[in-house]
């Protein structure tokens, strides 16, 4: 085998994508490539003391979000085929301090198709246009891609051609009668502006969950618009969306953030939701960035719900491939607080974390 210098390929924003992978060796016309990165974060848990949110101040510290990926590439009868695979360590229980390999992306792409688990059409509308977090649960808040829970489905479709994806997706709802659909356009320019247009569609479930409600069932959908604007040294960010039956999309709906199949209707209905984000970032010097962002999603459901998150963050390149972050958010309505697996890991109120961050 060929041995290569270990290069990373960095992804727009550190933990909206996935790592990047270096080649290390080449054999029989396939390159292979390893990569990811070692992640140490602490984080401050001051949460807003009420009665529906009955949880203490805390502090969590873990290395489980960090993750390995391999890649294949060759050239098979004038076909590019890629492999990819990825994982990280939050299998297993979240209050055990051994943890389990998770599978978060295993796919292969061939020419303009991408097929197997990897990141759904609601993320690639959304994340490539937004604001760099810290925030490791829920980054896309205020947006279509939101939610963790959903933004790499079991089984997904990507066909790509010039600025136009159209995704299949595994759908969300089990009784669904076809996949999600999301078919988006992307634009680019220099400087690092660019937008994409986003229309999402998917077969919603309208009852109580139950085996007797699976043909109870609507379609669904909204529109998605997210963008950016570079000048120079800030750029600026935006987004917004509206539809119905969006809210497993989103993190936030009628049934909460990661409610079951009727999580997205209301005494037999669709319910509507908007959300919008807007972000500054500021490139202080070649080393150092500091980011702004707010989010906010209004529901119209019987309670008016809405959510508002604000996250500030800077971060700072101490060396190559080694970043080093401290980010202060908070959020008016707690999200992913409410299972077993992952509990109180986003509660109503305020965070600090900080972080150490080596890419390889």
């Amino acid at each position: 085998m060929k041995k290569h210098t270990l290069a990373l390929a960095i992804a727009s924003s550190v933990l909206a994508s996935a790592a990047g992978a270096g080649q290390v060796a080449e054999m029989n016309g396939v390159t292979y490539s390893v990569g990811g990165y070692i992640k140490a974060e602490g984080v401050f848990n001051r949460p807003d003391a009420d009665a529906a949110n009955d949880v203490s101040n805390s502090f969590d510290a873990t290395a489980r979000q960090s993750r390995l990926n391999f890649k294949t590439e060759r050239v098979v009868d004038g076909h590019k085929i890629t492999t990819f695979i990825e994982g990280d360590f939050y299998g297993g229980y979240f209050n055990s301090s051994t943890y389990d390999w998770r599978l978060r992306h295993a796919y292969m792409q061939i020419d303009k198709v991408t097929l197997g688990q990897t990141w759904s059409g609601a993320f690639f509308a959304t994340a490539p246009m937004d604001a760099a977090q810290v925030n490791f649960w829920g980054p896309g808040l205020g947006t279509i891609g939101g939610n963790g829970g959903t933004v790499r489905p079991n089984l997904v479709m990507h066909y790509t051609s010039g600025p136009v994806r159209i995704s299949l997706q595994d759908p969300v709802n089990t009784g669904a009668a076809f996949p999600d659909m999301v078919a988006a356009y992307t634009q680019r320019f220099e400087g690092g502006s660019g937008y994409t247009v986003a229309a999402v569609g998917r077969d919603v479930a309208q009852g109580d969950g139950s085996n007797n409600d699976d043909e109870n069932s609507v379609f669904g959908g909204g529109f998605s618009f997210a963008g950016k604007l570079g000048m120079g040294d800030v750029t600026l960010y935006g987004s917004a969306y509206t539809g119905k039956g969006l809210g497993v999309y989103t993190g936030f709906g009628v049934a909460g953030a990661y409610g079951g199949k009727n999580s997205d209707a209301e005494d037999g209905k669709l319910v509507q939701q908007t959300g919008y984000t807007a972000a500054v970032a500021y490139q202080v010097n070649e080393k150092t960035k500091a980011t702004i962002r707010m989010a906010h999603i209004g529901v119209d459901d019987d309670a008016d719900s809405e959510l508002n998150a604000m996250n500030a963050n800077v971060i700072y390149n101490y060396t190559k491939g080694l970043d080093l972050g401290v980010e202060f958010r908070k959020q008016d309505v707690g999200t992913l607080n409410n299972t077993s697996t992952f509990p109180n890991i986003r509660p109503k109120g305020k965070q600090l974390e900080v972080m150490a961050i080596y890419k390889f």
